[in-house]
This record gives structure tokens, C-alpha cells and sequence, in this order.
């Protein structure tokens, strides 16, 4: 095998290895959320993502916040089981009061003074202070107002307690994170996969068991973002309330109305019987009534704003997401209550699956949505992880790539020496074989030689017995002399020299002539023959 070839090959195996040590074959997106935990994982392939797995972990409620998390540490391992962390990128959605995400115009300036540009005028985003908060932002585009080139900003904030909460709950599972985003721009991400038409306007919503998040998308492009006061609990804790009837006075635990909540949902106002002997669906209507009603107002205004902002933008649909989606009968009520398309969510609708990715799709697909959002967040967006982690994580990318690249070069230079000495064996063995030609071919070449010279110099003035006597005593056994000639005393000498040390040997001879009759001698051309086994030289010097 060529020389050149056998490294070219292994250069590229190495370079696959160091390649394949530091990539992350798959992409987990995570949600932690108050009543269970999700992921979504995904692996590249040439078509796009695939989802691998997508799956949930209920968690038990609890008021003791160890036993909580005990249980959504647990939640974690179990749902991992079976992953290799080394080999994956974890994307978490955080949520809290306080984790939100505004688009914003910025003055045009130099990305690396964008940053505190951003940081000094963000207070005036949001609706609430972020002195305690960590903040990132994406740039979404140019935009021009009045004349004036801006940037176009999405900004992102979270309290530094809700990330060190969601740190030390990752920690204890033994996972590392390498972005944490906003659950509404993970519901961003989802939004963009499941929309088709560009004009088309669509409100995403995710009922959550504490936060509700809502987004106003036109295609791809996020217009307007709102956390809404009304969550999953909200319906739950005003079915506690006490009821007083002909039956008598009843009052329901959490647990009991949870229950009723999720089996019975909303009835119909036709309606009228009893539930578990204590509460009539009448009641249970009424009880539910004002979280409903205040969820309709809620999703109205911000309909009203988009309207206001965007000349009289009309939204066209609204698409509901998590764990409060499933209370039966909430589509039908808000779809009367806002007048347009309502419809449960499915994220995986738009993903290719791979096969058995997700167990009973119909159950749990819409309480996917921000774990599948979060897996399909860009590697350069917004990640709100502290910014001693990022750095910490790009030193041992790099400090992992360098001994990978000093890996690789010690593993090439090991190489190039066995493809040299290869080489090198090879050479010797054709040396040798043609050694052994020319050693037979000796008394030929030199009778040959002896005629060659003799008819070249019959005309020629008398130096030659000299010459021939001085040239019979220094010349090796390894050089051959094919022409000699002179002319005004300049001798001219072309032959060839075979040997392993052609260039030693041939400088040895031309100092050999300096001392004898021979003066000022001159290599005037050394040409390596096409088998590699000789040279082909010419010199040139004087006789007094």
C-alpha cells in the first residue's frame, strides 16, 4: 500500500474517533413539572431528529418538600435508566412566577457590548423586578424603525433560586445539564414544528398544575408571550369550598376533588346527578364556574393586546397543551366562551418516530409538549444556566478536544513510523535484488566500460595513462564510470553509483580526486535513477 494512502486512512479514523469521543449522539429534553416529570429523546440522523423515547413519571404529592424530592429524584433516575449521560445533551424547561421570556428592539452595537446593553434595559421588559434573576437573550433579527437599524430580541430571565432548585434536583440524579430554557420558549419550539402556514395566527397553551403558559405565534414567529394566573389547581381548590343542601353540609378534601376534577371534568348544564354520594354535578358546575370564567377573561385580554399591537390581528386557533388540557369538556367551553377552533395538542404529530418511542400516545402526548420543546431548542439560543457552569463546561470541551488532537498526533506519528519502516524494507529488499544484478553484470559492464573509454580518447592528447592509473586506485567497487572526456584540460566524468549510501560514497570519491592529480572537482548533477537503486552522476575537474 502507497505510504500516503495508509496515512490518509488512518488520519481519518482518527479523526472520526476524536469526533465521536465529544459528540453527544442524543438530544433529552426535560420537563420537571409539579405533578410529574417528562423527556423526550432524540437522536440526529441525515432526515432530522427522530424521537427515541418520549415518556412521563408521576409524582406523589406531598407538603414535606424532602419527600417531594425524593420523588422527583426518583422520577429522574427512573425515567435515564437505560441512557448514556455521556453521550447525551440535556435541555431542561424551568418554570416559575418569575421565568418568562419578552421580545424587544435593541440599539444596533457590537454583539460583545449587546449583552449589557440588553442587561441594563431589561428591567423595563418585564412586569417585575430581576435584580435576583439570571438573564440570556437570542437575536431573532434586523429590524428598521424610522430609518434606524435595530436588533430584534428575544430576552429571558428566571430568579436564581428557581435555577439552583432545579440544579441541586439534577445534581442528586447525577445528571448535568447543558441548557436550561423558559417552558414558553420550549412551547415556542413546539409551536414552530406543528405550524404549516406561514399567515396562519394560533395561540399555544400550556395548563400546567401551577403554571399556565400562553404564546401568540404567526407561523414560526413567537408575537407575544404571557404567563396566565389560572392554573390546574385552581380548578381543584374551588371544588373544596363547603356546600350546604338539602343532603346537608359538604366539603370536599384536595384529594377528593382532584379525584371528581379528572373523572367527571365539566358537566353539561342538562346534567344532575350525584358524584361519590357527597356532590352533585350542578354543584360541581357551579364550584368551577369562576376559575372558567376567569380563564376565558384571562386569554381574552390577551387577545385584545395582539389585536391592539397588530392593527386587528385575528387569531385563528387555539391548541392546548399539559396536564390541565384533559379536563373533559374545557375545548368545548373555551371554544364557546372565545369563538374559534379549540383543539388538544399533539407534538408528536409533526416528529419522526422511531419505533415503540412512545406508549400510549393518545394518553400522554399533549402532556409532552414542553419536554419535546426543550429537545428541540437550538444549540446557540437561550440557555439560562449560570455562567460559571457554561464556562465550566466549555473549558472541558476544550481541555477534551486538546488531548484528543494530542491523542491523535501521537497515534500519527506512530503510524507515519510503521508506514516509513515499511517503506523503508521495501526499498532495502529492491536494493538488494538489483545489487545482485549488478554484481553479475561486473566483468561486462567493466570490459564494456574499458572499450566504451578507449575508443573516446583515441584522439585525444596524453594524459591518459595518468589519469586511467589514478582513477584504477580511488574508484570503488560501487561506482562506474560510463563517460570520460576532456577538452582544454577539463576533464568531464558522467557514471553511476550503487549503493544504499549513494550520497556518502559519492562525496568519499570526489575528495579521493582532490588529492591525487585531479584539481578544483566539481558535482555538477546527482539524479536518483526511476528503480531508486542508484544514482546518476556527472563531475567535473582539471589536470595540470
Amino acid at each position: 500500500m502507497d505510504i500516503a494512502v495508509f496515512l490518509k486512512e488512518k488520519i481519518s479514523k482518527i479523526t472520526e474517533f476524536a469526533q465521536a469521543t465529544f459528540k453527544k449522539d442524543f438530544i433529552i429534553g426535560l420537563d420537571i413539572g409539579t405533578s410529574s416529570v417528562k423527556i423526550a429523546q432524540f437522536i440526529k440522523k441525515e432526515d432530522g431528529l427522530h424521537l427515541v423515547k418520549a415518556d412521563l413519571k408521576e409524582i406523589k404529592q406531598s407538603e414535606d418538600s424532602a419527600l417531594r424530592e425524593q420523588e422527583i429524584v426518583s422520577a429522574l433516575k427512573d425515567l435515564f435508566r437505560g441512557i448514556d449521560l455521556r453521550k447525551s445533551k440535556i435541555i431542561a424547561s424551568i418554570n416559575c412566577p418569575k421565568t418568562a421570556i419578552k421580545t424587544a428592539k435593541a440599539p444596533y452595537m457590537p454583539k460583545a457590548e449587546l449583552r449589557d446593553g440588553i442587561s441594563l434595559e431589561a428591567k423595563n421588559y418585564f412586569p417585575f423586578p430581576i435584580d435576583d434573576s439570571l438573564l440570556d437573550y437570542e437575536i431573532l433579527g434586523d429590524v428598521v424603525e424610522k430609518g434606524i437599524r435595530k436588533y430584534e430580541v428575544a430576552v429571558s430571565v428566571s430568579p436564581k433560586p428557581t435555577i439552583e432548585k432545579c440544579l441541586s434536583l439534577l445534581e442528586k440524579a447525577g445528571i448535568k445539564p447543558a441548557s436550561f430554557v423558559p417552558s414558553s420558549y420550549a412551547l415556542q419550539k413546539v409551536a414552530q414544528e406543528l405550524s404549516i402556514e406561514e399567515e396562519k395566527t394560533q395561540c399555544f397553551v400550556d395548563i400546567g398544575k401551577l403554571h399556565t403558559e400562553l404564546i401568540i405565534c404567526k407561523g414560526k414567529y413567537l408575537l407575544f408571550s404571557r404567563k396566565i394566573p389560572v392554573a390546574g389547581d385552581e380548578f381543584t381548590k374551588a371544588m373544596t369550598g363547603a356546600l350546604v343542601s338539602d343532603r346537608g353540609k359538604t366539603e370536599l378534601t384536595l384529594d377528593e376533588a382532584e379525584k371528581i376534577k379528572q373523572e367527571t371534568g365539566i358537566p353539561f348544564e342538562a346534567e344532575a346527578k350525584i358524584i361519590e354520594d357527597k356532590i352533585s354535578t350542578t354543584q360541581v358546575l357551579s364550584m368551577l364556574r369562576a376559575p372558567l370564567e376567569q380563564l376565558v377573561s384571562e386569554i381574552e385580554r390577551c387577545f385584545d393586546y395582539y389585536r391592539e399591537e397588530s392593527g386587528g390581528g385575528r387569531i385563528d386557533s387555539l391548541v392546548l397543551f399539559g396536564g390541565g388540557a384533559s379536563l373533559g369538556g374545557l375545548i368545548k367551553y373555551l371554544s364557546e366562551g372565545l369563538g374559534i377552533e379549540v383543539k388538544l395538542g399533539d407534538p408528536l404529530e409533526r416528529l419522526i418516530l422511531e419505533e415503540n418511542a412512545v406508549s400510549e400516545r393518545g394518553k400522554v402526548s399533549y402532556r409532552l409538549g414542553l419536554a419535546i420543546g426543550a429537545g428541540l431548542t437550538e444549540a446557540k439560543g437561550i440557555n439560562l444556566l449560570p455562567p460559571e457552569i457554561k464556562e465550566e463546561t466549555k473549558r472541558v470541551v476544550k481541555r477534551g478536544t486538546l488531548e484528543a488532537i494530542a491523542t491523535a498526533a501521537i497515534l500519527i506519528l506512530a503510524f507515519i513510523y510503521i508506514g516509513m519502516r515499511i517503506q523503508l524494507n521495501n526499498f532495502q529488499k529492491r536494493i538488494t535484488v538489483a545489487e545482485r544484478e549488478l554484481k553479475s553484470l561486473q566483468p561486462q559492464l567493466k570490459d564494456v566500460q574499458a572499450q566504451i573509454l578507449a575508443d573516446k580518447l583515441k584522439a585525444f592528447e596524453p594524459y591518459w595513462e595518468d589519469i586511467f592509473k589514478e582513477l584504477g586506485n580511488i574508484i570503488p567497487d560501487n561506482i562506474y564510470l560510463t563517460e570520460l572526456s576532456m577538452e582544454n584540460k577539463l576533464i568531464r566524468m558522467k557514471g553511476i553509483v550503487t549503493s544504499v549510501e549513494k550520497e556518502e560514497l559519492l562525496s568519499n570519491f570526489i575528495l579521493a580526486l582532490g588529492k591525487g592529480i585531479f584539481n578544483n572537482v566539481k558535482l555538477v548533477t546527482s539524479k536518483e535513477l526511476e528503480e531508486k537503486t542508484a544514482n546518476k552522476f556527472e563531475l567535473t575537474c582539471w589536470v595540470d
